[in-house]
């Protein structure tokens, strides 16, 4: 993935997933989980491209780690994207995981590693 792209990605993967308190993003960027992630630029609305882009990265690295199709792991993590975070304790977060076939835990896991994965430097 070129840099450029995979910074875009990473922001967007923290956005998505650090925004109103994601316990997933938190655990693995360090961060309190009630911090909001501030990764839009000025010149980006949110929900555009680089977040759909990152919303792709992420989906793509939780079905590899699951070892699910990308298009039912789409399906499954478009609640925690709508929802704007990934809180582990939440119904949608334990659906999601069921949808997967998946305990929230493997699902906390696998997210974490994929944040980690499309972080920059990795």
């Amino acid at each position: 993935m070129r840099y450029r792209t995979r910074m875009m990605a990473a922001a967007a993967v923290t956005a998505a997933l650090a925004a109103g308190g994601g316990a997933a993003a938190a655990s693995t960027a360090g961060a309190k989980p009630s911090a909001p992630a501030k990764t839009v630029s000025a010149s980006e609305k949110p929900g555009g491209p680089a977040e759909q882009a990152g919303h792709d990265a992420i989906v793509a690295a939780v079905a590899r780690e699951l070892h699910v199709s990308a298009a039912r792991a789409g399906a499954a993590l478009q609640p925690l994207f709508a929802a704007g975070r990934a809180d582990t304790s939440s119904p949608a977060f334990a659906a999601a995981a069921g949808s997967l076939g998946v305990s929230t835990q493997q699902l906390s896991a696998a997210l974490a590693h994929a944040k980690q994965s499309l972080a920059p430097g990795s």
